[in-house]
């Protein structure tokens, strides 16, 4: 008999044990509830990825770009008559798309500078060209490529000033024609040359806002 008692308490003490277990692990865990799994390290890395390379987020928005408008797209506001083609040799050559040519004066008492004029009507801040002179009897003659900027007085006249000007250029060596054009209200391109059967080829002569 007391073997059997003794067995019934040692019983009655796991069923106790077991009691307390089931207890505990009810508390923990609870029905209907589920655990919410902790965000991994890839997917912290892919939002910070997104968010870096947004383009709101690192730029603030679209660059601003700079306005470009080429003399050969604009209407001469005078001496449209001096004007001329790319001579016939330089046709199939790339690179002069975008020119002007201006042919040069006759070099006669009343002929000795060719003008041709444009109106910028102050949008603009800068041009810049490139000078290739062109001459058929002697190709490294020279020329004088100059360019005047207009500006509107108080009383609705043009004030006239030399805003830059190339007087080096050769067909071989290229030179750079720069002038700043803010607020002005013309630009006025004059040429003259050593020869009179010379054009002075104005690459990529362009405006910028």
């Amino acid at each position: 008999m007391r073997k059997i008692s003794e067995r019934l308490a040692l019983a009655g003490l796991a069923a106790t044990a077991l009691g307390v277990i089931v207890a505990v692990f009810a508390w923990l865990f609870p029905v209907g509830q589920q655990a919410i799994p902790a965000p991994t390290a890839s997917t912290d890395a892919s939002a910070t990825t997104s968010a870096a390379t947004s383009p709101d987020a690192t730029q603030g928005g679209s660059p601003a770009t700079t306005r470009v408008e080429y003399l050969s797209a604009l209407p001469a506001h005078a001496g449209a008559g001096n004007l001329t083609d790319l001579p016939r040799e330089l046709r199939e050559i790339d690179g002069f798309e975008h020119a002007i040519m201006i042919k040069c004066p006759s070099n006669q008492s009343n002929d000795k500078v060719s003008k041709v004029s444009y109106q910028l009507f102050g949008r603009f801040d800068t041009f810049q060209a490139t000078v290739r002179p062109h001459f058929d009897s002697q190709p490294d003659a020279r020329m004088h490529v100059e360019v005047l900027v207009g500006e509107r007085t108080r009383d609705g006249g043009l004030a006239w000033d030399v805003g830059g000007g190339q007087y080096q250029a050769t067909a071989e060596q290229p030179g750079s024609l720069d002038a700043v054009v803010e607020g002005i209200q013309e630009l006025e391109i004059q040429v003259q040359c050593q020869l009179p059967d010379g054009v002075a080829i104005l690459v990529d002569a362009a405006l910028y806002e």
